[in-house]
């Protein structure tokens, strides 16, 4: 052993478990030994016990530990641990240097002397680490605690002042371990140093990879501030902008656990409620920010700067701020344009902001106090747009806010918009109109703000006037709606008091009734523009509206001269809206003033009293007329037809009234009817064939004539009604109401057992009639009665004609198809018959792909019965087919019509029904042992000599058995539904047949089903 190894393990055994080092191979309890301690582990413990009256304090410990680990170096141990030791032994020297260093400097009381001697001492212990750090790099370069050593070393000499060794250091460091645990910090010291040098651009570099590294927070705000100034140094001023935004976004993050601080909004948002370390920085980044744009483009470099970083978390809760830093900047030097420039700057970038609205009155002194009335009219009137009633602020501004702007509101906009009345007064022609428009616009946002709740206690004065004013305006500007809305609001206001008040209450009152006729005029000529008619529904509403209007000014101003004109609109109005109480007042007042007597119960005794001018005729005729229709329309019709009679008094027979009432008239002749023709049916007839005698010319008369033929189809009155029905078809072909009468007619003859004539008229529906379910229904029935008459021939082809039209609905198209079918039965076409068959399988098909549920029991077994006729059809043809030499042709024809018939019968099975089942499964199986026996007996080859005829015979058996063996088991299956209880004949006569066939054939073993097929 060598004295290397001894001494070795000497360390070991002295140091117990601390040190790392190799263990014998050699050692087989290993496994159960415990985890040897290494020197790191060392490095990390803090160890828990106390020797007993013995207490160390940190220096203490240190001390003993370097002189442990001094001692073991002189034993000279092996390599690898002496590397350990001394670089333990390094360490301690560092937690000793740090923990003594410097200690005592805070103390105050002790003398100069005392200070110095320390420093001093201080100096001598950090270049002995110094030193240590660089001879153990120079001796081991390669270890991985130099990560470490070298970190101590950077630092060291950096509080030496060594900046440019600690650089030189730090660079190798980073180098050497680019992943080092040390990145953000000793990269955040490169650019401290870098800084101090001057050299902005690495300095830039070792700041932004500060900011890339991980765990940098402790780092990452300076690193920001100083990148900013950097950039700021190397005069590039856009980076150090967006390095300053970015201190910025860092402060209000790093703020978020204050509560006061997170609560904040960009309403009262300011740096100055941060914490006094945020404070200082933001107000020297700010600073700096400001000194940074006033040298670019000033308040354009800040918009575009704000703009480019939008995507900043908490860009737009501070923003605000450096505009207005950058304005007060500007102030500061006297370059009042460019702050005035800067506050709009902000206005134009977030105009929706409070801030905005703050900063416009900011930018209105600095107006003010340079004599800039135009830019303040200007800002004013683009202040009260957009911070108004309708502007996207307000909707979303608090109750705060709305109440902090709007003093400034009402009186910009009140100011504003009396300039404009003043102004429009002075107008002529369109210029006029459009000056008033805009006074009324203007006046219009005033009383929006004067009428707030809020701002009751603002004013100064009555807003009755400026209402007034309002509406007059509206009206010089041609917007009629807004003017009869304000003129009506004050007309029927009902809190005024003066008497000056309640006269512009009844000027307004009437104003809405000039005011509605301009509307309903430039309505007229609108639309006469665009198309030369009038738009019915609006034209109505308009008259309603003025109405109305008419007639509120006669209930409350009665006694104007302007109320005569007026009743008769109210009279109008009262009538389109079914009030007959006040249309009898409007009527009697408009009647008593002409001195007519008013309308009784015996209004055919109604006399003037005197001439009446054209005017007053025309205002008697009109009420007159009115009062008739409003008879006629509460279902009085006695009383109307007297009524009408009493109007066309009043009525010049060349107006389109006169026509109108006669045809009213009419009308209440024909009402009269309707009402008895349930009680009194023949009066009703009587009542609707008077309307033709009294008023010819109306087209009363023709709907009269029709309704009595309808009622006397009501009370069966059968050819009475044909005798109506048919010289009405004959003298209007035509009308309109004649595409009825064919229906009507069809309904008497086939009431009067007239088939053929019903089936006739059920045709000519069918004629004319557009393709639908009553043109299918009138052709289906047209053929049943035509059945009835006896008329087998035009059934038959009114049949054919809705089968070959008509696939849906599906049952009655299949019902239709049967009868087909019946018909050529009757007349023996079987060829025929088969067709109609094999149309009812194909559409049955059809529907079962489309809709299954469609298909109920009757349609199954039509169409089972249509496939059973089909394979019966088809198996006759198959037994009256000879099997002759040579045997494949022949047997191949028969085999041919043998599967036709068996695809028939399989649609029998597959449709269930048990009335068939049975009997197309007997089928089935005849036809099997049918061919068997006829293959047995079929012609055989004359050629062939005794031996190669009995192979022949053996031949015939073999291909015989299979589908006697079939047959067999068909008659099987068929008498197995006995035992379901199902027993018909066919069963009974399956049972028969097996009896009769021969029973060993039972014992024969089943030809497989492949085999069965390979025959087929």
């Amino acid at each position: 052993m060598s004295v290397s190894a001894y001494l070795s393990g000497a360390l070991i055994l002295i140091s117990g478990i601390a040190l790392s080092g190799c263990f014998s191979s050699g050692q087989a309890d290993y496994a159960q030994q415990a985890k040897r301690t290494s020197l790191g582990d060392l490095a990390n413990k803090r160890s828990s016990e106390t020797v007993a009256s013995v207490e160390m304090s940190q220096t203490q410990r240190s001390a003993k530990l370097a002189n442990i680990y001094q001692q073991l170096l002189t034993l000279e141990p092996d390599p690898e641990i002496r590397t350990h030791v001394e670089y333990r032994l390094a360490q301690i020297n560092t937690e000793s240097f740090e923990a003594q260093s410097y200690a005592d400097l805070d103390d105050e009381s002790q003398p100069d002397s005392q200070v110095l001697a320390q420093l001093t001492q201080n100096d001598a212990a950090l270049q002995k680490l110094v030193n240590e750090y660089q001879q153990l790099l120079q001796r081991y370069p390669q270890r991985p605690e130099n990560e470490h050593i070298q970190y101590q070393l950077a630092k060291a000499l950096d509080l030496q002042g060594k900046l440019d060794a600690s650089l030189a250091e730090v660079e190798s460091l980073l180098r050497h371990y680019p992943q080092t645990m040390y990145l953000a910090e000793l990269n955040f010291r490169r650019g401290e140093i870098y800084y101090n040098l001057q050299n902005y651009s690495a300095a830039i570099t070792a700041y932004q990879q500060v900011l890339t590294a991980n765990d940098n927070q402790k780092y990452q705000l300076n690193s920001l501030y100083m990148l900013g100034w950097s950039e700021f140094k190397l005069n590039r001023l856009a980076n150090a902008d967006k390095a300053f935004l970015q201190v910025f976004e860092a402060l209000v993050a790093g703020q978020q656990s204050n509560r006061d601080i997170a609560n904040l909004t960009s309403d009262n948002f300011a740096f100055e409620k941060l914490g006094s370390r945020a404070q200082n920085l933001a107000i020297d980044t700010q600073r700096v920010l400001s000194i940074s744009l006033s040298q670019q483009l000033q308040s354009q470099s800040l918009v575009s700067l704000v703009n480019a970083n939008q995507s900043l978390p908490n860009i737009n809760l501070y923003q605000h701020v450096l505009f207005a830093n950058l304005a007060q900047f500007l102030l500061d030097k006297k370059l009042d344009y460019d702050a005035e420039l800067t506050y709009q700057a902000y206005i134009d970038l977030a105009p929706d902001n409070i801030w905005a609205a703050r900063y416009s009155l900011n930018l209105l002194d600095l107006y003010q106090r340079q004599g800039k009335f135009a830019a303040m009219h200007q800002l004013k009137n683009d202040y009260v747009n957009q911070y108004g009633l309708s502007s996207t602020f307000w909707v979303n501004a608090s109750t705060a806010q709305q109440a902090e702007l709007l003093p400034q509101l009402l009186s910009f906009s009140d100011e504003h918009s009396r300039r404009l009345y003043a102004d429009a007064q002075t107008q002529q022609g369109a210029q006029r109109i459009s000056a008033f428009a805009q006074a009324a616009s203007a006046l219009n946002t005033y009383l929006q703000l004067a009428k707030l709740p809020q701002a009751s206690t603002l004013l100064t004065r009555d807003i009755l006037n400026d209402e007034y004013l309002f509406a007059d305006a509206n009206f010089e500007a041609k917007q009629y709606q807004q003017a009869l809305a304000s003129y009506y609001a004050i007309a029927y206001d009902t809190t005024a008091t003066s008497a000056a008040l309640r006269k512009i209450q009844q000027q307004s009152a009437y104003a809405t009734t000039v005011t509605i006729r301009e509307i309903i005029s430039q309505h007229d000529q609108s639309q006469q523009k665009q198309s030369g008619q009038s738009n019915t529904d609006d034209y109505t509403t308009l008259i309603s509206q003025r109405n109305q209007l008419d007639k509120d000014f006669i209930n409350q101003y009665p006694s104007d001269e302007r109320a005569l004109q007026l009743a008769s609109n109210a009279a109008q109005y009262s009538f389109d809206a079914k009030n007959y109480t006040d249309l009898k007042y409007f009527t009697d007042f408009v009647l008593q003033a002409h001195a007519i007597h008013t309308i009784n119960n015996a209004v055919s005794s109604v006399q003037t009293a005197t001439p009446l001018s054209d005017a007053a005729r025309k205002q008697v005729q009109f009420v007159s007329q009115l009062y008739a229709n409003s008879l006629y329309q509460q279902e009085q019709y006695a009383q109307a037809e007297e009524g009408y009679i009493l109007a066309l008094q009043y009525t010049d027979k060349s107006t389109d009234s006169w026509s109108e009432m006669r045809n009213l008239l009419a009308s209440s002749i024909y009402f009269q009817a309707q009402a008895v023709k349930q009680t009194e049916p023949e009066l009703a007839v009587s009542q609707l064939l008077r309307v033709a005698q009294a008023v010819p010319e109306s087209k009363y008369a023709v709907n009269a004539e029709l309704d009595a033929a309808n009622l006397l189809l009501e009370q069966q009155r059968w050819q009475e009604a044909v005798d109506v029905l048919k010289p009405f078809q004959q003298r209007y072909p035509h009308h309109e109401f004649s595409a009825v009468i064919p229906a009507k007619l069809a309904q008497s003859y086939e009431a009067l057992a007239q088939w053929d004539l019903a089936a006739e008229q059920l045709l000519i529906i069918v004629a004319n009639e557009k393709p639908g379910a009553l043109k299918r229904e009138a052709q289906y029935t047209a053929a049943e009665y035509y059945l009835k008459a006896g008329d087998n021939s035009s059934a038959l082809s009114t049949f054919r004609t809705y089968a070959k039209t008509y696939p849906q609905p599906f049952d009655v198209a299949q019902e239709v198809r049967f009868k087909m079918s019946e018909f050529y039965r009757q007349s023996g076409e079987a060829n025929k018959q088969y067709y109609w068959f094999r149309q009812i399988l194909s559409f049955d098909r059809k529907q079962l792909q489309q809709d299954a549920n469609a298909i109920q029991a009757r349609q199954i077994e039509l169409a089972s019965i249509a496939a059973f006729s089909l394979g019966e059809a088809e198996q006759r043809s198959f037994a009256a087919i000879k099997l002759n030499a040579p045997l494949q042709k022949s047997l191949k024809r028969k085999q041919d019509t043998m599967k036709k018939a068996i695809g028939y019968y399989q649609q029998v099975l597959d449709f269930q029904l048990a009335k068939y089942v049975p009997h197309a499964t007997y089928n089935l199986a005849e036809m099997y042992r049918q061919l068997a026996s006829d293959m047995m007996s079929s012609q055989r080859p004359g050629d062939l000599d005794e031996l190669a005829l009995e192979e022949y015979e053996i031949l015939l058996e073999e291909l015989a058995y299979p589908f006697e063996e079939k047959a067999i088991e068909i008659h099987i299956s068929n008498t197995q539904r006995a035992w379901d209880d199902i027993v018909d004949q066919w069963i009974e006569k399956s049972f028969k047949r097996l009896a009769q066939m021969s029973p060993a054939l039972y014992q024969k073993q089943e030809l497989t089903h492949e085999v069965i097929d390979a025959i087929h």
